[in-house]
């Protein structure tokens, strides 16, 4: 299940790029959101009944977060190739554990410092720096992307820190319907403000077959089928182990986008992705050294001592 939405997931920024030749990206992006959320909403009916205040008062803050962030990547795959897309994603990393401090106020460790301060190199060189001048080609495509992930890892740290008592298909859905509103809104905006002369970007649809096969295949698999499956298999899989081996997505998009000839392979490329993926894991490893001596901490003895002393003052 793992190595599938591994796959799928990689595989995602090339179906889009292919996409954008069909129907603009904001376009694309609310209509694959409905359907995903329609998708959600038909497999949590029997859940429904959970839904309270907490579910909105989590779901909307992090689901603006995680929309914006979806939003952005997707307007800035026109301008950058589908490796950097999927790379600059895991600047979430560099993101995680600062929020994750203030908002539960857990310290992080010396590898998560190193995997952040790792990722943000790694970012700028997978970038376009010119080792010979010195210099960073850090396009829109390049900058919007970078933002998306920060974005990711505010919700990444938001959920992590309010959402994990909540039924995750329901906290999903809710996420899914507001990235639907604000991709619809976002893209009547676009279609009217004009920047140049030109407007930012023209609603373009088309009903041709393939594109509403793909849009519906990205929906329901790359979105609904692949977020459940996700969330199944971390019952069975420690959480650490997910966050280690999820971002070799970005490895899969590199791999398929080069093979195909959508972009050139180079040494920015190599050595970036390298570093990030490095980062990736340490950032991996070191939640699972985390979790091991949480586990292996002994209990709190001296309240077991107080209530036995309260017991045998009772008796």
């Amino acid at each position: 299940m793992l190595l599938f939405v591994v796959v799928v997931w990689g595989l995602a920024p090339l179906l889009y790029k292919i996409l954008y030749e069909y129907c603009s990206p904001l376009v694309s992006t609310a209509v694959v959101s409905l359907i995903s959320a329609i998708a959600l909403l038909l497999l949590s009916l029997k859940q429904l009944k959970k839904l309270n205040k907490k579910y909105f008062l989590v779901a909307v803050p992090t689901g603006l977060f995680n929309s914006l962030a979806s939003l952005l990547q997707k307007i800035g795959l026109q301008y950058t190739t589908p490796t950097q897309y999927a790379f600059l994603e895991n600047l979430s990393c560099v993101v995680v554990p600062i929020l994750m401090f203030l908002f539960v106020r857990k310290k992080p460790t010396p590898l998560k410092i190193a995997a952040s301060v790792l990722c943000l190199v790694g970012a700028f060189i997978l970038s376009g720096m010119d080792f010979s001048s010195q210099s960073i080609a850090f396009g829109k495509g390049e900058f919007l992307c970078a933002l998306s992930g920060i974005f990711y890892g505010v919700n990444i740290a938001a959920t992590g820190a309010f959402a994990k008592e909540l039924f995750a298909p329901l906290y999903v859905m809710i996420q899914m319907w507001v990235q639907t509103l604000l991709a619809v809104l976002m893209a009547l905006s676009f279609n009217v403000i004009s920047v140049g002369g030109a407007v930012m970007e023209k609603l373009v649809w088309t009903w041709d077959v393939r594109a509403i096969l793909l849009l519906i295949g990205l929906a329901l698999i790359v979105n609904t089928l692949c977020w459940v499956m996700r969330t199944n298999l971390m019952k069975k899989i420690d959480a650490s182990v997910v966050a280690t081996v999820m971002p070799f997505t970005a490895v899969v998009t590199s791999v398929v986008s080069v093979s195909l000839g959508m972009e050139t392979l180079t040494w920015n490329l190599c050595i970036g992705g390298v570093l990030v993926m490095a980062a990736a894991i340490l950032s991996g490893v070191g939640d699972a050294l985390e979790n091991k001596k949480q586990e292996t901490t002994p209990p709190n003895t001296d309240v077991v001592n107080n209530e036995s002393v309260a017991e045998c003052d009772e008796k």
